[in-house]
C-alpha cells in the first residue's frame, strides 16, 4: 500500500517561533513492533524514521546526520554547513505513536539545542493511506 506522510512542525525559542507543514509520498512497514517511515524530504533527501517498541525514535537522513530521540538521554551530533560545523543536541520530552497499516500518527516533543541556542520542537507525523487521501479529495 502507498501512503502520504503529513509532517506538522512547531518550533519555539526565546526570540523565535515558526510553524510549517510538508507532505511527501511515504513507504511504511512494521516488523516486530518497530515502525519505519521512508520518504524523500526536499531539504534532507531520503529519510527513514524508525520507531522502536520502547518509543526510541531514530531519524536517519541520507548524506546528513542521524537524530536519536530517547527518554532520559541527550543525543549530540555535528551538522556540517558550508560555513563550518554546528553542534546540535536532542532530548526527547514526550512521544506517542498510533501507527499501523491503516495509517495513524507519531507525535513527539523534543528539546533541541543548535549552536548553543535552545528551542522546543513539537512534531506530528500523520500517516495517511493513499486510498483514503483519494476519498478525501472527491
Amino acid at each position: 500500500m502507498k501512503y502520504t506522510v503529513k509532517i506538522f512542525t512547531e518550533i519555539k525559542a526565546d526570540d523565535y517561533e515558526d510553524c510549517f507543514q510538508v507532505s511527501y509520498p511515504c513507504g511504511y512497514s512494521c516488523e516486530n513492533g518497530t515502525h519505519r517511515l521512508k520518504y524523500t524530504d526536499e531539504e534532507a533527501g531520503f529519510t527513514v524514521v524508525k520507531i522502536s517498541p520502547d518509543s526510541r525514535i531514530e531519524i536517519r537522513r541520507k548524506n546528513s546526520f542521524t537524530i536519536i530521540l530517547q527518554n532520559g538521554q541527550t543525543h549530540n551530533v555535528e551538522s556540517e554547513t558550508p560555513y563550518g560545523s554546528i553542534p546540535m543536541a536532542f532530548s526527547l520530552q514526550k512521544a506517542s505513536n498510533t501507527l499501523s497499516e491503516d495509517g495513524g500518527m507519531l507525535t513527539y516533543i523534543a528539546s533541541v539545542e543548535i549552536g548553543g541556542q535552545p528551542q522546543l520542537n513539537q512534531v506530528t507525523m500523520l500517516l495517511i493511506p493513499d486510498e483514503r487521501n483519494e476519498q478525501d479529495n472527491d
